[in-house]
């Protein structure tokens, strides 16, 4: 019980930063592709290292704590590999198979790579 209550919170945290790294990215996207010009998929691949910075930063401070060690932050960016490579496959798909406004891809992104990466970072790199 104390374990899944655990487990819990740290999910809301994990949760709450992913919020806030998402509105990173969302911001950072909408202002490559709007206002610098960029194609979708090049934004979202600058946008998507931007708010990985920021969700380790964020993660190893408030969601998972600890100390600092290499192993930790080679794992979490093995993680971010995983995860930008699903973000571009994704948004590549999205716009450029399906023809659809790069926001559907951006939908699914966030609907589907938050879970993986938490699974990922929670029983391997940070435990």
């Amino acid at each position: 019980m104390i374990l899944n209550r655990l487990f819990i919170i740290k999910f809301i945290k994990y949760s709450f930063v992913g919020i806030i790294c998402t509105l990173i990215y969302f911001l950072s996207m909408f202002i490559f592709v709007e206002f610098f010009y960029q194609e979708p998929v090049i934004g979202a691949s600058i946008s998507f290292f931007i708010m990985t910075l920021f969700s380790y930063l964020l993660n190893k401070k408030y969601t998972f704590g600890g100390k600092y060690s290499h192993q930790q932050l080679l794992r979490f960016l093995v993680v971010s590999i995983i995860g930008f490579t699903l973000n571009f496959v994704i948004i590549f798909t999205v716009v450029n198979v399906l023809s659809f406004h790069y926001a559907i891809g951006e939908i699914v992104t966030v609907l589907v790579i938050p879970l993986i990466n938490f699974t990922l970072n929670n029983i391997w790199t940070f435990n």
